[in-house]
């Protein structure tokens, strides 16, 4: 099937046939439709997303060189983030909040910020009203606002730095800035996604070599195993990880 996609794309690059352009439509909509997923912020929104970013992916046929070594679908999804993000921005900046509203949400904002960095979760809602002596329907009032006029949502925390030695937290707005960070985001999403197909067991050998940065000596002392299990057991981890993102895209 991707081979097949990919053959789509370098006819239509040769021929510049637009009947093709349907074609590579249907066989690309699995990636359009999970791009859009993972930047909407309402589900409601993406049928819209996946229209955009279907003018995304159909720009990228006219640009892309089939002389690089390079997939297309990994060169059409940094495009189809980026119409996807500047629809997103366009359509943001002709709603404007209540002023009351604003104020209550950007103290709200920053609260969570803060707070989610030393709890190491996300405040309940009791606790944002007790804090900055709101009530909580004006607080659940001031978020639903914000979420519906995608303010909140571009400063969601979505990822972790694993760096022990680092705190830092990411929001969507850092990941969707650049080309670079578009593909970053969507690698790691992709890869976030795929790491729910393992078993606990592969989980855990993924997180202790991967992110624990241990060797698979280090590992099998540890867990009690042989080096040789560990290093099968490993890579049967990342041929599942392969496949499902292969599948995926």
């Amino acid at each position: 099937m991707p081979q097949e996609r990919e053959n789509l794309v370098k006819e239509y690059v040769k021929t510049k046939n637009d009947t093709l352009k349907e074609d590579i439509l249907v066989a690309y909509k699995p990636l359009i439709e999970f791009i859009a997923r993972k930047l909407s912020f309402n589900i409601d929104d993406v049928p819209d997303l996946i229209q955009v970013g279907s003018i995304g992916l159909l720009k990228s046929l006219d640009t892309f060189d089939t002389s690089r070594n390079i997939a297309f679908s990994t060169y059409a999804s940094s495009n189809v983030i980026g119409e996807i993000r500047h629809y997103i921005r366009d359509k943001s900046r002709i709603v404007k909040l209540p002023r009351k509203l604003q104020e209550q949400y950007s103290k709200i904002r920053q609260y969570i910020k803060i707070k989610s960095q030393e709890l190491d979760r996300f405040p309940t809602t009791s606790e944002i009203a007790s804090d900055l002596n709101l009530s909580e329907e004006d607080v659940l009032e001031s978020m639903e606002a914000g979420q519906s006029f995608r303010v909140i949502s571009l400063d969601k925390p979505i990822q972790t730095n694993k760096n022990k030695s680092s705190n830092e937290k990411f929001s969507l707005i850092d990941n969707i800035g650049t080309d670079a960070k578009d593909d970053n985001f969507l690698n790691k999403e992709m890869l976030k996604n795929a790491l729910g197909n393992l078993n606990e067991r592969e989980k855990k050998l993924v997180y202790l070599r991967f992110y624990e940065g241990l060797t698979q000596k280090e590992i099998a002392d540890r867990l009690a195993l042989s080096q040789m299990h560990v290093s099968r057991l490993l890579n049967e981890a990342l041929k599942k990880l392969r496949r499902k993102i292969t599948i995926d895209l």
